[in-house]
């Protein structure tokens, strides 16, 4: 019997330590396991943030993509400014054959002034 009972706290001896590297393998393991998601759910609220931020600013981008002028509206600014410059350019003869009428009744009023200067020095 006595080598039941050596054999029995020889066991002992080696099961308890056992058991206890086992448990503190699993408790400090569950630690381990606790830290890196609590790592791994902070960079995700930050990358969860980030993606949100991405969202909105391809969202602006939409719309302001969304409210620029389009093909046809370009073509038909394209058209108008060139009905314009056409218009511009007959403003601009009007203009110039009103000048040349200008200088011509200049030239007729100046004559007009001469002739009457000149007719009162000879009285």
């Amino acid at each position: 019997m006595t080598l039941d009972y050596d054999l029995a706290l020889k066991t002992l001896g080696v099961a308890i330590p056992l058991g206890g590297i086992i448990y503190t393998w699993f408790a400090t393991r569950q630690k381990d396991v606790d830290e890196a998601l609590k790592t791994v759910s902070s960079r995700l609220d930050t990358g969860s943030k980030r993606m949100d931020q991405h969202d909105l600013e391809i969202q602006a981008l939409q719309q302001t993509v969304a409210s620029l002028p389009a093909k046809e509206d370009m073509h038909r600014l394209e058209l108008t400014m060139s009905d314009i410059g056409g218009e511009i350019k007959a403003i601009a003869a009007h203009i110039g054959a009103q000048r040349d009428v200008m200088r011509r009744l200049e030239t007729v009023v100046t004559r007009h002034e001469d002739h009457l200067l000149d007719k009162g020095k000879g009285k």
